[in-house]
């Protein structure tokens, strides 16, 4: 397989260009049948599926002014953008997210791609799983933000860079959740 045989996923769909990426990666001993199931119980809520990060008992927070990974997931004003069962979904968020006051923005699937508030951002998150031989799962987490201006470029790459160490801690809890 090259790489132009390779299908465009719902990630690129929604979030094809942007200024900051976390990607994380895990193979499971489970088919991919089984993560589909365990993902379904979350239901169209990612609330469901990040919530519990808040109860992590370590210090996630990049300093004591800035919002943790953990508390971007959980509290985030998430919207489902797209779903390729059995695959990919992906979900979206949008506002001022690293800052303690976050600024949360209702925003639809239809809405995220021009997204444009000044100093603000989206962040998009996909969780895929693909099949890896008979009995096996490549699980993916990857989340994508983009800012709106200079100015929220500027605070969200001190932010990401901050929080980066720990929210990879995060995201591979979520991953081995989405296996249970």
């Amino acid at each position: 397989m090259t790489v132009e045989n390779i299908a465009q996923g719902l990630l690129d769909q929604f979030a094809p260009s942007y200024e900051f990426v976390l990607r994380e990666h895990l193979l499971v001993g489970l088919p991919a049948t089984r993560i589909a199931d365990s993902l379904h119980r979350f239901g169209a809520d990612p609330t469901d599926m990040f919530g519990w990060v808040l109860g992590v008992p370590m210090p996630l927070r990049p300093n004591s002014s800035s919002p943790g990974f953990d508390e971007i997931l959980s509290n985030g004003r998430w919207t489902k953008l797209g779903e390729r069962p059995g695959e990919e979904v992906v979900f979206g968020a949008a506002g001022r997210f690293w800052t303690s006051f976050s600024d949360w923005q209702r925003v639809s699937a239809q809405e995220f791609s021009t997204f444009a508030r000044p100093r603000r951002g989206t962040i998009a998150i996909s969780l895929s799983y693909r099949p890896y031989r008979d009995t096996r799962t490549l699980l993916t987490f990857e989340a994508r933000a983009k800012t709106t201006d200079d100015i929220a470029y500027r605070w969200a790459a001190w932010y990401w860079q901050a929080v980066k160490p720990t929210a990879r801690l995060v995201v591979r809890q979520v991953l081995r959740r989405a296996t249970v």
